[in-house]
């Protein structure tokens, strides 16, 4: 099912705070009102959750706050929209939402501030849960989605940094796709995302797609799509600093600044983590940095351009049984995003040109350099009354250049090409009956062409109950590591393919409630596998698989201070990948008591495999985590976390025991 949030930013600049007579009518693009749709204001200049109303039959609702606020809506079969309004233009609004594309969705999001009161939405706070990274937060909050790790901090490379979405991902993760503000990123000769630069210093939101969203982002996104959208600067100038100091020596100390004046924006980040390690030689220590720029040129047109770089080494320990000395890895990443937004009454959009490179090195010797230089152009439309489109096309050149300084080898330099053009549409058949469709063609230049399409329909039964269903291909193309690196190797590997079908029934009976189950069917043709002994080893596309799957998720808001929140989510398969669980269940206790906030969560995982053949059993576990927090004063908090609270011996990668009990402090500075 997809959950949907909505934000709509109302934020004040240079004047005194006053209250505010707000009247909101939610509609949709044809403007039809949006009944039952519900409405939680917050006021931004003490941090506090106000008052949450629900719109009545007209879609209209009516509120009173201190200017600056932020208004969450939140309504069945809809898009998120994001839009500015000024302090002094208080008074009559029309917010017009945009009807969604059918995935099941779960968005998490970061706010500045924990504690801030109710959440009438689906989306769950990754500060609350104690999250030191977007995998781990993913990780403790979507059901459905499972990773691998093999320490405290730093995922490093390999099988110690992949996730898993519904059972679907590989090693290392190809088969999900990582879209940073708007750009696929991944390594461009291994073909996967390298997770221990996804840090939280610079993130407004994570959405977590779970089934195939290659209609949308093509190659990779075969199982779903993890999308960070980066910080973006409200009016003023803001200055944020977050340090903590742990067990084993973790830390992390990040710091966030930035200003938004007129008609530009600027926002800077950067950070270190560092960790000694629960092992010897497990060591981690990572420095990032984020810069970006923005400027609104009319109220149509905007850009920004955003930039990133980080380096992190990792240690490798070795298994509890064989440990290791000087199994190190040194990664150094960087790109930059050049966007320009559009957005009119009745089309929107973003082109994009986006470029990354990379440089690995190896304790064994291995050294290597990559790339990915392509552009992305997005545009939406309302062509009638009930009927909106949106297309695109994008292109894309990657690859690079190893080596093996120990023993001279040289592998090569390889590059591929990718272009593909993609449309989609939604039509409102009815006003409680959406319907949506669209196809990509996809283009590469060893791999050839592919068209996948996708299906669905929303069916909404009144305010209290509605109903998803939806079908749709996805796909991933070879890597370069698989067509020609390594003596592993096979160039005329064809893409892995899935079809995958499901559906959603959501219920709300009350403003306090949200349930719902989904159901999936994933059927997996062509898979990669490694075929052959050596001294003649290949891939071939032989591998097949049928995963079925059942979650169900649920948020109870008892009263406004306290919420609970849970999942499961069952996975049976006719060929289960290694480190994927067949059950898995997430839940939490969120309680804000004024002065000090807490938020108890866990994770139970049952048994896992603990390589291809099926041969080594992991066994299951539950890991408990405590996070108080307490403001003290009106610019500084503090925090602890305990992790492990219940101290339990378990393995998440077969060999590698995970850290016992574990506490971490700090403190948060905001000005």
């Amino acid at each position: 099912m997809r959950k949907v949030l909505f934000w709509v930013l109302l934020m004040g600049w240079g004047g005194a705070l006053r209250a505010a007579d707000l009247s909101l009518q939610i509609v949709d693009l044809q403007g039809a009102a949006i009944g039952g749709a519900t409405v939680e204001v917050r006021d931004l200049s003490v941090s506090r959750a106000g008052e949450t109303v629900t719109t009545d039959a007209e879609g209209r609702a009516r509120i009173s706050a201190v200017l600056p606020l932020e208004i969450r809506v939140s309504a069945t079969g809809f898009d998120p929209l994001v839009e500015r309004i000024e302090t002094g233009k208080a008074g009559n609004f029309t917010l017009r939402l945009r009807p969604a594309t059918l995935h099941t969705s779960v968005d998490v999001v970061v706010r500045d501030v924990p504690g801030t009161g109710p959440s009438v939405s689906s989306a769950v706070e990754i500060d609350k849960s104690g999250a030191r990274t977007v995998y781990d937060a993913v990780d403790k909050l979507v059901p459905a989605a499972y990773v691998t790790r093999r320490g405290v901090m730093g995922l490093g490379l390999g099988i110690g940094n992949g996730v898993l979405l519904r059972g679907i991902g590989g090693s290392p993760t190809t088969g999900l796709l990582v879209v940073v503000d708007g750009r696929p990123d991944f390594m461009g000769l291994m073909g996967h995302p390298i997770p221990d630069f996804y840090t939280l210093s610079d993130v407004e939101m994570v959405s977590v797609t779970e089934g195939p969203a290659s209609v949308l982002y093509g190659n990779g996104a075969m199982g779903g799509v993890i999308e960070i959208k980066p910080v973006r600067p409200r009016e003023g100038v803001h200055t944020e600093l977050t340090t903590s100091l742990g067990s084993y020596y973790t830390g992390q100390h990040r710091l966030n600044h930035g200003a938004r004046m007129g008609r530009g924006f600027y926002n800077l980040t950067a950070g270190v983590e560092h960790t000694n390690g629960e092992r010897e030689n497990a060591s981690f220590r990572n420095q990032y940095g984020t810069l970006a720029f923005g400027y609104d040129f009319s109220e149509v047109w905007k850009a920004s351009v955003q930039s990133r770089y980080g380096h992190f080494n990792v240690e490798d320990p070795g298994t509890v049984w064989a440990p290791a000395a000087g199994q190190w890895s040194r990664v150094g990443r960087g790109g930059i995003s050049v966007s320009l937004n559009n957005s009119t009454g009745r089309t929107w959009g973003d082109w994009q040109f986006f470029s990354s490179h990379g440089h690995h090195m190896i304790y064994d010797g291995f050294r290597s350099v990559d790339s990915a230089t392509g552009f992305r152009l997005h545009q939406n439309f309302v062509v009638a009354s009930r009927l909106t489109v949106d297309g695109g096309a994008e292109a894309a050149r990657y690859g690079g250049r190893a080596n093996n300084i120990k023993t001279a080898y040289d592998y090569g330099e390889f590059h591929l090409n990718e272009g593909a053009g993609f449309a989609r549409a939604n039509y409102s058949a009815t006003r409680n009956l959406l319907l949506n469709a669209g196809v990509r063609y996809d283009y590469n230049s060893l791999a050839g062409g592919i068209t996948v399409p996708e299906f669905g329909a929303t069916y909404r039964l009144g305010r209290i109950y509605s109903f998803s269903a939806s079908a749709a291909r996805g796909f991933r193309n070879p890597t370069i590591r698989e067509l020609y690196l390594f003596p592993v190797s096979t160039p005329t590997l064809k893409p892995e393919r899935l079809w995958n079908y499901q559906g959603t029934f959501q219920v709300r009976p009350v403003r306090t409630l949200t349930a719902s189950v989904t159901g999936y069917y994933a059927d997996l043709t062509n898979m990669i596998v490694s075929n052959g002994h050596y001294p003649n080893p290949k891939y071939d596309n032989i591998g097949h698989a049928l995963n079925r799957g059942l979650e169900a998720n649920a948020r109870w808001q008892p009263v406004r201070r306290v919420s609970f929140n849970s999942g499961y989510a069952y996975l049976r398969s006719t060929n289960l990948a290694p480190y994927a669980p067949r059950h898995k269940a997430n839940y939490s206790l969120d309680v804000d008591a004024g002065r000090l906030f807490f938020s108890l969560g866990g994770v139970t995982v049952g048994r896992t495999w603990g390589n291809t053949a099926h041969t080594q059993t992991i066994s299951g576990y539950t890991v408990m985590t405590l996070k108080c927090t307490a403001p003290l004063g009106k610019h500084t908090s503090a925090f602890v976390t305990l992790d492990n609270l219940l101290d339990r011996r378990y393995q998440v990668l077969y060999g590698y025991t995970m850290p016992g009990t574990n506490a971490a402090g700090g403190l948060t500075l905001r000005f």
